[in-house]
C-alpha cells in the first residue's frame, strides 16, 4: 500500500491557488458536508474551537473518501502534540503564532523523524495505515505539509528568515490575531496591517513557499488571491451557518 500523494502540496508547489474552508464546529458530519464542496483543502480547528485529538480524529475519517487535503490547526507549538495528532492522520499542520526561525526549525523537527528531527517512533498507526504503508517512516516528509501562521509584529520583522527553514511550506497570515497584535483589532484593513500582510507575502514567494491567508469577504478573498497568495480560506462552517440563519431569519421579518 501506498501512502495518498499530498495534492495541495504539489497544487502549492506548481503555483495553483489551493481554495480551502475553515472546520470549527467539531462535527465530523459538518466536516464531511464541506469536504464535499469542492475546495482543495479543509482545515479543521484545534485551537480556538471545541475540538481534541478524537473528534478531529473522527473528522478525518469522515473526508477520507473525498479528494481533499485535510489540514490541522493545533492549539499551539508543542512536539507532544505535533506527534500524536500526526500518528493519528494528521500530516498536514498547522502551528499558530510562530515568532522566529528558531522556533521554525523546532516544529520542523518535531514532525521528523531522527536523524533529521526527534518525531517519536511508532511501528504501527492511522498514519501508516497501521502498518500497512511500507517504507512510511523514510518517505513520510514527502507528503507531510507545514504551515506557520504569522500573527504578531515579531513574526512579520522574522518572516523572511521562517520561509528560509527548510520543511517550512506555507506562512499563513492570520489578519484577525495580526491586526490585533498591531493596535487595530477588528481592523485588518489598515494601511499598516496591510503594508505587514503585504511583507509576509514577498517574504514567502522570496524563499520560493506558498503564502496563505484567512480570507471570508469574498472581495477580501479575490484581492489576496489577484496579489500572489495562493493558499487561501474562503469560508468557515461557523460563518456559513451563522449568517445564512440569520440572513433567511431577516428576510422573513422585515416589514
Amino acid at each position: 500500500m501506498q501512502e495518498r500523494a499530498n495534492s495541495v502540496k504539489k497544487g502549492l508547489t506548481e503555483g495553483r491557488v489551493q481554495l480551502g474552508l475553515w472546520c470549527s464546529l467539531g462535527s465530523a458530519l459538518v466536516t464531511e458536508i464541506m469536504a464535499g464542496s469542492g475546495c482543495d483543502w479543509l482545515l479543521i480547528d484545534g485551537e480556538h474551537s471545541p475540538n481534541d485529538l478524537l473528534s478531529i480524529v473522527a473528522q478525518l475519517q469522515a473526508v477520507g473518501g473525498h479528494p481533499i487535503e485535510p489540514c490541522v490547526r493545533l492549539p499551539e507549538e508543542n512536539a507532544t502534540l505535533i506527534k500524536q495528532f500526526m500518528d493519528a492522520g494528521a500530516r498536514s499542520l498547522m502551528i499558530p503564532n510562530v515568532r522566529d526561525a528558531e522556533q521554525a526549525r523546532r516544529i520542523v523537527a518535531a514532525t521528523r523523524y531522527a536523524p533529521e528531527g526527534i518525531r517519536g517512533f511508532s511501528t504501527g498507526h492511522r498514519a501508516n495505515q497501521f502498518g500497512r504503508i511500507k517504507e512510511y517512516h523514510r518517505n513520510a516528509h514527502l507528503n507531510q505539509m507545514l504551515i506557520l501562521q504569522i500573527e504578531c509584529e515579531e513574526g512579520v520583522k522574522n518572516a523572511a528568515e521562517i520561509a528560509a527553514v527548510d520543511g517550512v511550506d506555507v506562512l499563513f497570515v492570520g489578519p484577525g490575531d495580526l491586526s490585533t497584535n498591531m493596535g487595530a483589532m477588528h481592523n485588518a484593513g489598515a494601511e499598516h496591517v496591510q503594508q505587514a500582510i503585504a511583507s509576509v507575502l514577498k517574504a514567502a514567494k522570496s524563499a520560493g513557499k506558498a503564502a496563505g491567508i484567512l480570507a471570508p469577504v469574498q472581495a477580501d478573498a479575490e484581492r489576496y488571491i489577484a496579489d500572489g497568495f495562493t493558499f487561501v480560506s474562503v469560508g468557515a462552517d461557523l460563518g456559513l451557518v451563522a449568517r445564512g440563519s440569520d440572513a433567511l431569519i431577516a428576510h422573513f421579518k422585515r416589514g
